[in-house]
């Protein structure tokens, strides 16, 4: 069965969000949609750390196609999240599109 953890909205936000999603024999995917700001932050960590941690030794996939602007707090998460998960011998891919919200920091980590 799938799991996905239910997002949830912060009226601070101006409209980012933040899913995990993991389906049996599939990587663990976090998937970044929208502008990721201050206010997602607590909850883009919480997702990283639940997908590292309760899912364990699956692979993760950290999907940025979708996201438009990441606070840096979040991109510290994810640099954080990538070299935890690097430690645990577990793999991480990171997706990003055409534009990278990142600024080229995750382009140049993996």
């Amino acid at each position: 069965m799938p799991h996905e953890s239910p997002s949830a909205p912060d009226t601070a936000s101006t409209g980012g969000d933040v899913r995990l999603r993991h389906e049996p024999s599939s990587p663990v995917a976090v998937q970044f949609d929208g502008e990721i700001d201050a206010a997602c932050a607590p909850q883009a960590q919480h997702r990283l750390v639940e997908a590292l941690l309760d899912h364990r030794p699956d692979p993760i996939v950290i999907d940025l196609r979708g996201a438009t602007r990441l606070d840096p707090r979040v991109v510290g998460a994810i640099l954080a999240t990538i070299e935890a998960a690097d430690d645990l011998h577990v793999p991480v891919e990171v997706l990003l599109g055409a534009a990278d919200p990142t600024g080229g920091l995750l382009a140049t980590s993996r």
